[in-house]
């Protein structure tokens, strides 16, 4: 990447490390949310970093190799599910007697909200309905919208360029690409996919993208934990894939939420969690020194992981 690249990305990366900072010191995660929601100048700032990265940087990379394209991930998943019976063969592979209801796709497109949406990518394609949305858009295209604390009802109301609430049962796909990193705590993260859970109709699918430039193994112990926690919810991981930069998942949305008591809500919230939750977030130097270390089984697991291992 050049000089200007990783200028910006790390712009994106010290707000990151400030919030869990704010978290570290305080251990309050809604004022620190709240805070971070007022400052206008920091998410203009980091708005406009994210949308020059993307554009000018991530953009040259899509076109040059198409295979480390989280854009081209996700709407290649979105086309073999939705059009070309994907829907259908994880129904057969469900081993349910379930009565499946017609799934219909209105004037043949895939309705999709995309959370944290920088500059509403998937906005070019046909086949998709989306509505993008961001804490800080940096485009018109992008409505605002604080998702973590966005309201939920019956319908999806848009008041200008803000959403007011979102409607659930609605959405036949939701994104969370580079988004829930972006929290300081694994409690946020399980918020949004919580909601994710509510807002997409049965079989509906959430794509979760994170990044990650190691080798696949290296975190799976983390994406097996996230597909642990979002196992709880209801939702079945049924693709993985590891691109160069970043861990690419597709969870399908099998039942309603089942009840949970207010002691497991909190461990499944646990399982939410990325390994610079761990880092002293006032030492940088930390996150370059720690290692994780993996059992055999552990590493088994990663190398199942990796894209040739059909889910």
């Amino acid at each position: 990447m050049s000089d200007d690249g990783k200028f910006l990305a790390d712009v994106v990366k010290n707000v990151h490390r400030r919030l869990r900072q704010e978290l570290y010191k305080t251990g309050d995660m809604e004022s620190v949310w709240i805070n971070h929601c007022r400052n206008v100048s920091c998410l203009k700032k980091y708005a406009s970093s994210m949308h020059k990265l993307a554009t000018e940087h991530w953009e040259q990379l899509r076109v040059f190799n198409p295979a480390t394209s989280r854009i081209n991930w996700t709407r290649s998943f979105l086309q073999y599910y939705f059009f070309t019976g994907g829907l259908q063969l994880h129904r057969q592979k469900s081993n349910s007697d379930t009565e499946w209801p017609e799934f219909i796709l209105k004037e043949s497109k895939v309705t999709v909200l995309d959370v944290g949406s920088c500059y509403n990518p998937f906005g070019e394609y046909e086949e998709l309905d989306v509505l993008s949305i961001d804490l800080c858009p940096a485009l018109e295209s992008v409505y605002q919208c604080d998702f973590l604390n966005v309201p939920l009802g019956k319908t999806t109301v848009i008041d200008g360029q803000n959403v007011l609430s979102l409607a659930t049962n609605q959405f036949h796909c939701i994104v969370f690409s580079f988004l829930l990193e972006y929290f300081p705590s694994s409690s946020q993260r399980w918020t949004c996919c919580e909601k994710a859970h509510l807002l997409l109709l049965r079989e509906g699918i959430l794509i979760i993208i994170t990044p990650d430039s190691k080798a696949a193994h290296s975190n799976s112990k983390v994406m097996r934990s996230w597909r642990e926690a979002l196992s709880a919810i209801g939702f079945k991981r049924i693709k993985y894939e590891k691109l160069q930069h970043a861990h690419c998942m597709a969870f399908r949305k099998n039942s309603v939420e089942p009840e949970l008591k207010a002691e497991d809500r909190e461990l499944l919230a646990s399982k939410m969690y990325i390994p610079q939750d761990f880092y002293n977030p006032n030492d940088s130097e930390n996150e370059k020194k720690e290692e994780f270390k993996f059992t055999e089984a552990e590493l088994a697991e990663g190398f199942t992981n990796l894209p040739m291992f059909d889910e």
